[in-house]
């Protein structure tokens, strides 16, 4: 027993040492992502301009937040939250009146298991005396891809381990991915650009959601063993109906990030000389850039027909249109079986259910069915 506690201590130094060195890497794909979704931004704008007519757009005031070691351009009377140093570091940007508006950046998260075999062994290992495995209450996620990742956030941000490390985490409940695309870190693992609906304290969400996902130690029947991490996650989101209308401020919120060259040189100062080198990685982020904005122009149009099918049926809503109008109704599912059996009740006679492909008539701004006579 005391060999194998030794080797868990030395496995945990060993975790230590290898998240240390991610911190540059993240603050690096941090901004040079970020100012990618701008130009994201501006590809989802030529298809919005039908669907906002006749549409009161909510807008975002901006204002400089001062963190001491880091500032950022946050929205009004939205409150932070900082946790962690370093590698660790990371914060959630929230409008306390809709816990859905969110800003966050985690340096790193977890570990989470690879298996339930693992997290056996740490258990069986415990329960003979052996060293404390804090993060034994975490999740198994298997596989480990950034997809599960976040479909199981919020097992993982309810997790004492994690809350005892910040406060404030999202949850991202009920998570529903409308898209993932691969895309470029300079942080190995596998990394994706994510589009999801979500809820967060009962406030349906949407957001975009970029993360990488790593395996940091390979199963071995050892305890402390088969464990990954989520790192460099990163993530905007809004209420789903207005999600288009403050992605593009959402993002320069998030690319107004800038941390100290103080605060960097102090982390630089825990690594050893051959880590130093990664500060020159941060250009090869930005060959990811015309892989992203091509994923998104590609395929923009279709999901955002998806987000608002999946918004309905969690919802439990369904959509009719007028024709000769063009104007469409939001109505309760199951409405339209018995408006069709009555129609001719109706002055509004000639309602029909949406095409499943028609971008213009999925995104427009719906009135409610009390406006069907």
């Amino acid at each position: 027993m005391k060999k194998t506690t030794i080797i868990v201590l030395v496995i945990i130094l060993i975790i230590v040492a290898i998240l240390t060195t991610l911190v540059i890497v993240g603050y690096s794909s941090f901004k040079t992502f970020f100012t990618n979704e701008n130009n994201i931004a501006g590809d989802l704008s030529e298809f919005d301009t039908k669907s906002q007519i006749n549409q009161t757009q909510e807008t975002l005031q901006l204002e400089n937040y001062d963190g001491g070691f880091f500032t950022i351009q946050k929205p009004v009377g939205w409150n932070v939250n900082v946790g962690g140093n370093c590698s660790t570091f990371s914060f959630v940007i929230q409008d306390p009146n809709n816990p859905a508006r969110m800003i966050f950046y985690f340096g790193e998260i977890g570990p989470v298991y690879l298996s339930e075999n693992q997290k056996q062994v740490d258990r069986d290992y415990m329960s003979m005396g052996g060293y404390d495995i804090a993060w034994l209450n975490m999740p198994v996620i298997s596989p480990l891809t950034p997809d599960n990742f976040l479909k199981n956030m919020c097992q993982i941000s309810g997790s004492s381990f994690v809350q005892q490390f910040m406060t404030g985490i999202p949850s991202l409940n009920n998570t529903e991915i409308i898209s993932s695309s691969d895309a470029k870190s300079i942080v190995s693992g596998n990394t994706k650009l994510i589009r999801a609906l979500f809820k967060e304290s009962d406030n349906f969400g949407e957001g975009l959601f970029f993360l990488t996902t790593a395996e940091v130690l390979p199963e071995t029947g050892m305890p402390a063993g088969g464990i990954g991490y989520g790192i460099t996650f990163i993530g905007i989101s809004a209420g789903r109906s207005e999600f288009r209308n403050l992605e593009k401020t959402l993002n320069e919120s998030i690319n107004s990030l800038n941390i100290s060259q103080d605060y960097i040189s102090k982390c630089l100062a825990q690594q050893q000389k051959q880590y130093q080198a990664i500060l020159k990685a941060g250009q090869a982020l930005s060959e990811a850039s015309d892989i992203i904005v091509e994923g998104w122009e590609n395929r923009n149009r279709s999901d955002d027909i998806v987000s608002e099918k999946r918004s309905d049926a969690i919802l439990e809503r369904d959509r009719i249109y007028n024709p000769d109008s063009g104007e469409v109704y939001d109505i309760k599912n199951g409405w339209y079986d018995n408006y069709d059996l009555h129609r001719g009740n109706y002055d509004m006679n000639n309602l029909q259910p949406l095409p499943s492909d028609n971008y213009d008539l999925w995104t427009a701004p719906t009135l409610d069915e009390g406006n069907i006579h």
